[in-house]
């Protein structure tokens, strides 16, 4: 099957497409909504996926990248009966024109709801769609926006993490339920920085100083390095446990859940990434600041066009008190700025230390659609009204209050574990 024909192949008796949800009349112009939901079927897609990527003209689209998306599946859907998400890949085509790509799945959020979220949720720090901008706009898309929420056959749509600049926001303006508090992202803008040297000299001197003090703590250690391995080099898979292992460590000391962490499946699914061509399209590369040869601070990001995404952070908490997450930043941010990097992006996660390390931020926006009656309770009671508090809540206690909730969560997770899906519900969204 090539790009001609793609999404437009029939069997026999066959009067629509395949894979076909709706036809769209708009603007004297004619649509076929698809939906796609095997890996097969998913694989078949991938050259036109990543063509839509190159016209697609908006930034944050990396967890909407074939890559991702497709390598998130392969690891994560392939045994479907231990899953509770399908993939629901929403394609839109004029002829054999590809307009859309829309990656979500199907979820049971609890025995009675399902919902439909971003493909890779919660690990997708952004929701957004990827559109060519010749054939795709607001209007038509909140057209496919309505046709999906009368044929996917779930109580709601939920999506967090939604860019305000995005098309996508536009398409669900005024559109379900928003939570109150909002999100943002915090971002180093790069843009004119060609010298290291020069945007160091233009921090005040009081955070100069402290950097340098941090630094020179570590060198009286042993020998400080700092490597970067891209994702097909030889030492990039073998140390991506490690990174890891040291994340898992700091977030059992932490208090905090970060259940996806623990997943077996999640060091196979970022191996994955990053076998790509080009160096400044889809390329995943492991950060390590070593001491003594041995990695004590680790990130694992991702460039995308000119945008790098600071994905996971790791330190050993044997040198917790030398600060070397902050010692390993800095250097990922000369890296950055000599390697073209236009934007360095924190994401969304609301840490206070990122104010020092970025000078804007990008505001975030979250919208939970109901179709069903058990929809509506779900997004207005809870998507937007209890859970962002518990969050609040939660993010508001001190490191041994959180290890004590972590503690509890997990028992009541085994518990759910010998007791099949009854708490599901409660435990579905828990910070």
């Amino acid at each position: 099957m090539d790009a001609s024909t793609r999404g437009l192949e029939r069997r026999p008796g066959e009067t629509a497409p395949r894979f076909s949800v709706a036809r769209i009349r708009f603007e004297g112009r004619q649509f076929d909504l698809e939906c796609r939901d095997s890996l097969a079927d998913l694989a078949a897609l991938e050259e036109t996926w990543k063509a839509l990527e190159e016209r697609c003209p908006e930034p944050f689209t990396y967890f909407q990248s074939a890559d991702w998306c497709l390598n998130w599946a392969r690891i994560f859907l392939a045994d479907a009966a231990g899953s509770d998400a399908s993939a629901k890949v929403y394609i839109l085509w004029e002829g054999a024109d590809c307009r859309m790509i829309w990656p979500l799945m199907m979820r049971r959020a609890s025995p009675a709801i399902t919902v439909l979220e971003p493909l890779t949720a919660p690990m997708n720090q952004y929701t957004t769609l990827l559109y060519d901008p010749q054939g795709f706009g607001p209007d038509l898309g909140r057209q496919v926006c309505d046709e999906i929420a009368r044929h996917c056959g779930g109580d709601a749509i939920c999506l967090d993490h939604v860019p305000q600049s995005s098309l996508l926001a536009q398409m669900l303006d005024g559109k379900g339920y928003t939570p109150d508090r909002q999100q943002h992202s915090s971002i180093l803008d790069l843009a004119g920085l060609a010298d290291w040297e020069r945007h160091h000299r233009a921090l005040p001197k009081k955070q100069r100083l402290q950097r340098n003090s941090r630094r020179n703590r570590l060198e009286k250690l042993g020998v400080l390095d700092y490597q970067v391995w891209p994702a097909d080099s030889a030492g990039y898979a073998a140390h991506i446990d490690r990174c890891i292992a040291m994340k898992q460590d700091w977030l059992k000391e932490t208090g905090r859940l970060g259940r996806d962490l623990f997943d077996p499946r999640f060091a196979a699914f970022l191996r994955t990434l990053g076998a790509v061509k080009g160096e400044d399209h889809g390329r995943v590369y492991l950060h390590a600041l070593t001491l003594d040869g041995t990695p004590i601070a680790m990130e694992l990001g991702m460039r995308f066009h000119q945008d790098y995404y600071c994905f996971l952070g790791a330190i050993d908490l044997a040198y917790q008190k030398y600060s070397p997450g902050k010692v390993q930043m800095e250097s990922a941010q000369r890296w950055a700025i000599e390697t073209g990097i236009s934007r360095f992006d924190f994401l969304s996660d609301p840490s206070a230390y990122k104010s020092s390390w970025t000078n804007t931020c990008v505001p975030l926006t979250a919208s939970y659609m109901p179709f069903t009656s058990l929809g509506q309770l779900y997004c207005q009671h809870w998507m937007a009204g209890l859970r962002p508090r518990l969050r609040a809540f939660y993010h508001g206690f001190g490191p041994a209050w959180k290890a004590r909730v972590r503690t509890l969560f997990d028992s009541v997770n085994r518990f759910m574990g010998r007791n099949g899906s009854t708490m599901g519900f409660v435990l579905c969204c828990v910070p």
